[in-house]
């Protein structure tokens, strides 16, 4: 009787364990995008912390039910997430999720809070990742060698799910170019939620990893640009390899920027120029801007790319701004019924876009993208537009009245066409 009462409490608990797992894995499976806006972690973390509720939950209820090497493994699983967690925290979480001053001892020792956050937590990662990777030895060391290959044949299992059939775009059974994939895509972001979700980092971290549809974007818009026709009696400016890749600080040092594509913005008496290059996968530019003196105030440097490359992308753009903080966004369209189409924009597309801006008696900026992520390929011309904005135009009582223009090369209509040299 003692026994099944006690059996009676696991099977509560545990089924109380795991409605909480099912309920986060629930959410990190996407299906309220609205709760995610204002998440510091992404999408396999919220599953990942899911599963710790969850497989204990299993433990609980697979107690006399299942062998002891199901336990087992239930375990040693749950040991691993202890690690990965943690690490993530320490190593790839966002520092603003650590508040606080760190208090008196904080002070007294000059130690920075944030700092002191990430440091336990990577020692917890390092502790617990060796209590996993013993647990697993021990574990693998009493299997035979039948549960070894059957153990060796799983993990490849899901290593080619995770890696290979989940992130991959979907296969629809009617004849879908990559112009209709960008349309489907752009309407599901819409549909399901994703759209309204405003958060800080790049939108790939939101996605589950089986529904990642900013990837399958970005690929479909890879494609199209790698068969990009340059236009008939348009020029491109061929954009020169250099030796070594320039410092993303601000400063733009004359010996890290030797031999780039210099363009002259104009109008041309302000002297604003950018200078661009390519080295390894990546796409340097530079603005210098004579005209702009002011610390404060609003100054962006503007560089728009895949102008027109489909009814259903109208164009990307980089942003950086006096802070040297750098954006990049999507104008997306989509259908919308019987009605006409209608417009999105997209924010915070891209995760390895670098910038940087400085006043040293003017100011400089400087922007680094990546070739793949940019869906930019060398040898394939691709049109580019140019701007800088400075502060903007008041009137004597400090009302804005104009925006004003410290250069451009090309426009939205009529692009500059490039072309990075081939490695």
């Amino acid at each position: 009787m003692k026994q099944a009462s006690v059996a009676g409490r696991h099977d509560i608990f545990g089924i109380i364990v795991l409605m909480i797992g099912a309920g986060i894995l629930a959410l990190g499976s996407g299906i309220a995008p609205h709760l995610l806006e204002d998440s510091n972690a992404p999408m396999w973390v919220l599953l990942a912390s899911g599963a710790l509720f969850a497989l204990p939950g299993l433990m609980l209820l697979s107690q006399g039910r299942m062998p002891a090497w199901v336990q087992t493994l239930l375990g040693n699983c749950l040991l691993t997430l202890f690690a990965v967690i943690p690490a993530w925290v320490a190593w790839g979480g966002d520092s603003r999720a650590f508040s606080g001053s760190g208090g008196l001892l904080g002070l007294i020792l000059g130690l920075n809070f944030a700092n002191l956050g990430r440091l336990a937590f990577a020692v917890a990662a390092l502790i617990m990742g060796l209590v996993a990777l013993f647990a697993w030895t021990a574990w693998i060391a009493r299997l035979g060698w039948a549960g070894r290959a059957c153990l060796l044949a799983g993990a490849f299992l899901a290593a080619w799910l995770l890696l290979v059939a989940m992130p991959a775009e979907p296969r629809w059974p009617d004849s879908v170019d990559d112009h209709e994939r960008l349309a489907r895509y752009a309407l599901m972001v819409e549909d399901e939620g994703w759209s309204r979700i405003g958060g800080r980092h790049p939108r790939r971290w939101y996605y589950p990893p089986w529904r990642n549809i900013e990837q399958w974007t970005k690929a479909a818009r890879s494609r199209l640009a790698a068969v990009r026709a340059l236009p008939a009696g348009q020029a491109a400016l061929l954009v020169p390899r250099i030796a070594t890749a320039p410092m993303i600080d601000g400063a733009i040092g004359e010996a890290e920027w030797l031999g780039a594509l210099r363009v002259a913005l104009a109008p041309e008496a302000l002297g604003s120029s950018v200078r661009v290059a390519g080295e390894g996968r990546r796409l340097y530019l530079a603005a210098d801007v004579p005209a702009d003196t002011t610390a404060d105030g609003f100054d962006q440097f503007r560089v728009w790319f895949h102008i027109g490359l489909s009814p259903w992308l109208a164009n990307e753009r980089a942003l950086v701004d006096r802070s040297g903080g750098v954006n990049v966004l999507r104008a997306t369209r989509f259908p919308w019924g019987d009605n006409p189409p209608r417009s999105r924009t997209d924010w915070h597309i891209y995760e390895k876009a670098a910038g940087a801006s400085s006043l040293d008696g003017h100011r400089r900026f400087e922007l680094a993208l990546d070739l793949d992520e940019a869906g930019i390929v060398p040898g394939v011309a691709f049109p580019l537009w140019l701007e800088i904005e400075g502060d903007p135009v008041r009137d004597a009582n400090r009302k804005f009245t104009a925006r004003s223009n410290l250069g451009q090369a090309g426009s939205y209509e009529a692009p500059l066409w490039f072309r990075v040299a081939a490695d």
